[in-house]
């Protein structure tokens, strides 16, 4: 447990560097644009994190496959690493021409006249294909320590990219995207840097039927995935739709802001992950790195959201200027919305880790209420903040039963036995 606590204390503080120079970009982007225009950057961003929301599994699946062959032979992890890429590269160039052949649909949705930022978010969703797969080999490989660095180089880049394109050159909403094509190609560097010695490895024949068993496996990992990036960033795309553009900049505002409940303790996961999946494979159902990675994270997302339900208004003022000074209130319901998130994903990433998906029913609940209520009631953005809020509260109470429900199973079979 020891161990446990340490990985988590290292995947913490890097990977939350990670998280600060993300906050620090938006800061640069939010008051190096009109609330408008910021609100057209994140419905634009989180388009392109629903989009490409199926890639989420990929660092995950990554991680299990190249544990279990770093044990017998690193030919079998140099032969998964270029298989991966080739597929990944090949799905890159294929979502890019689809979006472009969707380009005015996209355009209308979105309310944005030009082209080019479309195409630029396109090319974001692109990179976003091949950058997981040398990320979750690091976790594979347990390289916990270049895998925090390289998951922080991205958004430091970016931040980097924004402080040059949108506040040094005024390049706008197309800043901001170059921006982020920036941090694409630095991290998929120090990716690379990390796994040097894995490149000169000769190639091993991957074992029959593993492409058979990497499919069985992800379509639970994908539903569950799609579910909660879903939720992380449907609504500021509904509020952009539904709602007029101030409404949405001051939504996109609070939004950004909230999520620092979710992303703070999320990094946590990444250990828990092969932690769960170990001890599935070892045939031991014991709960306390379960109990531990939520308590944790219940603590630091939690935390977070009490401190914007006290001081909201001031947050906001302090960060992004008082122009965004209404968002205080939608600050306040996201944030606790976003810390349920966090305590849910890390039950969904045990479950995953231990190839249980009958969860992915109070998922779905969840975004059905959401979605559903969404349909009828937005005429402000609070409405579809609290109806947010509404359908991940349903989503934990559900897993969490559903967790009890298993362990209460398993206990009567021992005593049965």
């Amino acid at each position: 447990m020891k161990r446990f606590l340490k990985q988590n204390i290292v995947i913490l503080v890097l990977l939350n560097s990670g998280n600060l120079f993300n906050y620090l970009f938006q800061l640069v982007v939010g008051r190096s644009m009109s609330p408008a225009d910021f609100g057209g950057f994140n419905a634009l961003n989180s388009t392109m994190v629903i989009f490409s929301a199926p890639l989420a599994i990929v660092p995950l699946v990554m991680a299990r496959f190249t544990a279990r062959f770093v044990l017998t032979d690193m030919g079998l992890v140099r032969a998964l690493l270029t298989r991966a890429l080739g597929l990944a590269a090949g799905l890159a160039v294929v979502a890019y021409g689809l979006g472009a052949l969707a380009l005015p649909a996209l355009q209308a949705f979105l309310h944005i006249e030009s082209p080019t930022p479309i195409l630029l978010m396109l090319g974001v969703m692109a990179g976003s294909f091949v950058l997981p797969v040398p990320w979750g080999m690091l976790q594979g490989l347990q390289r916990f320590t270049g895998y925090g660095i390289a998951g922080a180089s991205n958004a430091c880049f970016r931040f980097l990219g924004a402080i040059a394109f949108v506040w040094g050159l005024s390049y706008g909403i197309n800043g901001a995207l170059v921006a982020s094509l920036t941090g694409i190609a630095a991290a998929l560097c120090v990716n690379f840097l990390f796994l040097r010695d894995v490149f000169p490895v000769t190639p091993s024949r991957l074992p029959d039927g593993l492409f058979k068993e990497v499919g069985s496996y992800s379509v639970g990992m994908l539903l569950s995935s799609i579910i909660v990036m879903v939720l992380g960033n449907l609504d500021v795309v509904l509020v952009r739709h539904y709602c007029d553009a101030e409404g949405a900049g001051l939504y996109a505002t609070a939004a950004i802001l909230g999520r620092i409940a979710f992303y703070l303790p999320s990094v946590l996961m990444s250990v828990l992950f092969t932690e769960a999946a170990t001890a599935k494979e070892s045939g031991r159902n014991d709960l306390s790195s379960l109990w531990i990675s939520m308590g944790l994270t219940a603590a630091l997302g939690g935390g977070f959201a009490l401190c914007c339900l006290i001081g909201s208004s001031f947050v906001v003022k302090m960060l992004f200027g008082a122009q965004y000074a209404a968002a205080g209130p939608l600050l306040a319901v996201i944030s606790g919305a976003m810390a349920l998130l966090a305590v849910a994903n890390i039950l969904f990433v045990y479950f995953q880790a231990r190839s249980e998906f009958g969860f992915v029913w109070f998922q779905a609940a969840g975004v059905a209420l959401f979605l559903g209520l969404t349909l009828f009631f937005h005429d402000t953005p609070m409405t579809v903040a609290w109806l947010l809020f509404a359908g991940i509260a349903v989503m934990l109470a559900g897993s969490l039963c559903w967790l009890l429900g298993r362990v209460r199973a398993r206990r009567a079979e021992t005593s049965g036995a």
